[in-house]
């Protein structure tokens, strides 16, 4: 009987020994920052171009490409973790995305979840929390990052 690939890619648990370099998943993570900061800056000068963003600082023009902003951060890594388990920053090193529980691509959901804290933690890193939610994983002996403990992912090198 041939084998066949369960849904949401890879076939076993991720082993604690192919767990990927933090230090190298912190620079993956700044080549992601550096595509959705070139997407994110052409879509807030479409909108501020379209409007008078000085008319309403908290609702209108700028509010929405916030908005916008965001759904485009959460869909890039929903997308791009669940359906190839990793990012554009991460393919590079050969990293993968894995849920905890099957060893597989997280589901679009926990995709999603772990694309918003991440993407909080990217936000934050100004100030100590952000910062703390990246380095986390320098300590972690599962290499998890804050992002990764509440989604249940791991990340790994194959």
């Amino acid at each position: 009987m041939p084998t066949m690939m369960p849904p949401g890619g890879g076939y076993a648990m991720a082993a604690p020994g192919n767990l990927a370099s933090p230090g190298m998943r912190i620079v993956g993570g700044l080549i992601d920052v550096v595509i959705l900061v070139v997407i994110n800056g052409i879509i807030g000068v479409i909108f501020i171009s379209a409007g008078d963003a000085r008319l309403d600082p908290f609702g209108g023009v700028v509010g929405q490409a916030g908005v916008l902003s965001v759904v485009i951060d959460l869909a890039y890594f929903a997308y791009f973790w669940s359906s190839r388990g990793a990012s554009i920053g991460m393919m590079p090193f050969g990293f993968k995305v894995r849920d905890v529980a099957t060893g597989q691509y997280p589901t679009m959901g926990k995709a999603a979840l772990r694309g918003f804290i991440w993407t909080l933690e990217v936000g934050f890193t100004g100030c100590i929390i952000g910062a703390i939610g990246w380095l986390w994983q320098l300590w972690d002996p599962q290499k998890q990052a804050i992002h990764d403990k509440i989604a249940g992912t791991i990340v790994t090198t194959s």
